[in-house]
């Protein structure tokens, strides 16, 4: 990493933004760390003053640790370090990582997806693609988990902070990587964490009602707007005909300069799906691209995931991959936490991360459609300080879908598990239970299945922890309860 980086030059690209109000002090000034966390603060360090409920007793902390610089909306006039002042420190921080790091995403091609759900399958499916073409070449940035080939990372961001993010940009470009797939969420457009970011490719699987309320967006049109402005900042646009707000996604994509590609089962797409087979064992589809139609066979269960695997292998023949190495990778994906199937003894356990309407629907459809069980045992929570519409919508669903429904622990926050549980308990109808510890609520959904039905287990997915209040405590993750259990009951 280059040690010199002059201030003057970045406000000249913040200059070029229109986002410059004026510097004091920094015209000679040269720095050699960037942060937004007053904790990483070091000598020779660039800080940016942002986050939620932001003092300016971070930026005297990281005076005091070595600071030689700061950015800001506000200039502290009684606090004697040169300034860089902005009119949007979110925009800045992003600019300033880029520019710190030298722009690594112009030297690899970049993907990002967005989806209310099924983001983590499809950055998944496209990544294991890219690597079975050429193995140690593809970055993956993704709920829970950073690879950038050079080292790995456990996350609790879906798309990482701009500082974070272009350093993860920059390990993946000394890792000679030729392309990094990333989830791109909602907050990360709100909170303008990929601005100035360019995309290659920019998929968009759907949209449903999510992540309304609290800290999160304040309304409906609010989400929609900040997924459906993803499409602006990519080059080619991959869009899935059957999402909600479809025009809007095309509108936006068009307005932002994108080649769009509509993928979806209507005969005007450009590229058509259609005989989606899908049992137990996994599934096959067909896929029209380019006027010629090909038959891919995959281990993943659920027709919904057809088109995450359509919009992976769109991008996939887009950059160059063959339909016969494309066909090989898909056939057989692995993905942590997600429709991850376990046959227990005479029934069958679903692990999967859905937590919200969309992907909860989608799950209980999957589950009735490929294992037509005698009854559904359903393990869910829901997330404290997060939508409130998500404790109706699953309450619901678990009404109409499940047989058995036992409420339990799901990064309650500083809420109550027992709180929560009971909000959701007034959209239910049928006999449902409360059993906050969650490794006591799988053993019992567990030990209480029969012959032929369906566990699913809801919410975690792969993770091993539990967000509470501002910590996180360590979770041994549903799949390892489950298969605890089984070696108990052997």
């Amino acid at each position: 990493m280059n040690q010199d980086k002059r201030l003057s030059e970045l406000a000249d690209r913040l200059s070029q933004a229109a986002l410059y109000l004026g510097m004091s002090g920094c015209e000679d000034l040269t720095v050699s760390h960037i942060t937004a966390d007053s904790r990483q603060v070091k000598p020779g360090t660039l800080f940016i003053c942002k986050g939620f409920g932001f003092k300016k007793e971070y930026l005297l902390s990281a005076k005091d640790k070595g600071a030689v610089s700061y950015i800001s909306e506000t200039a502290y006039e009684d606090v004697e370090l040169p300034c860089i002042q902005v009119s949007d420190v979110r925009k800045a921080s992003s600019l300033a990582a880029q520019w710190f790091y030298g722009y690594p995403a112009e030297r690899m091609s970049v993907i990002g997806i967005t989806g209310t759900k099924g983001k983590t399958t499809a950055a998944n499916i496209l990544k294991h693609i890219f690597d079975t073409a050429s193995p140690r070449k593809t970055a993956l940035l993704s709920t829970g988990r950073v690879d950038t080939v050079k080292n790995q990372y456990d996350t609790h961001l879906t798309t990482p902070e701009p500082v974070e993010l272009q350093q993860y940009f920059h390990e993946a470009v000394e890792a000679d990587c030729r392309q990094a797939v990333m989830e791109v969420s909602s907050q990360a457009m709100k909170m303008s964490r990929v601005y100035g970011v360019d995309f290659d490719y920019g998929i968009f699987l759907n949209v449903g009602e999510d992540h309304i309320g609290g800290q999160e967006h304040p309304t409906l049109e609010d989400y929609v707007g900040c997924k459906t402005d993803f499409m602006g900042l990519c080059k080619t646009a991959v869009i899935n005909r059957h999402t909600d707000h479809f025009e809007l996604a095309v509108q936006k994509a068009k307005n932002g300069g994108a080649r769009c590609i509509v993928y979806g089962y209507d005969s005007d797409c450009d590229v058509q799906l259609r005989n989606v087979d899908s049992r137990s064992e996994g599934m096959s589809f067909e896929l029209m691209y380019k006027g010629f139609w090909y038959r891919f066979s995959t281990n993943l269960i659920g027709a919904f995931n057809v088109d995450n695997l359509a919009a992976a292998i769109i991008v996939a023949l887009e950059s160059g991959v063959s339909v016969g190495v494309i066909a090989q990778a898909v056939s057989h994906v692995y993905i942590p936490g997600r429709m991850l199937v376990i046959p227990v003894k005479d029934f069958h356990v679903v692990v999967d991360y859905a937590h919200n309407y969309l992907s909860f629907l989608k799950l209980y459809e999957a589950v009735r459609e490929t294992f037509k069980p005698n009854r559904i045992h359903t393990v869910f929570g829901c997330p404290g300080e997060r939508s409130l519409v998500r404790r109706r919508d699953m309450g619901s669903l678990a009404d109409e879908y499940a047989d058995e429904i036992y409420l339990t622990a799901d990064d309650p926050g500083y809420e109550k598990v027992e709180d929560i549980c009971r909000e959701i308990q007034q959209y239910i109808h049928k006999e449902s239970v409360i059993i906050p510890d969650r490794t006591e609520a799988v053993r019992t959904a567990l030990g209480r299945a029969k012959a032929g039905d369906v566990v699913i287990l809801g919410g975690k997915g792969a993770e091993t922890t539990q967000r509470v209040e501002n910590r996180y405590e360590p979770y041994l993750s549903d799949e390892l309860v489950v298969r605890q259990w089984m070696d108990e009951h052997r």
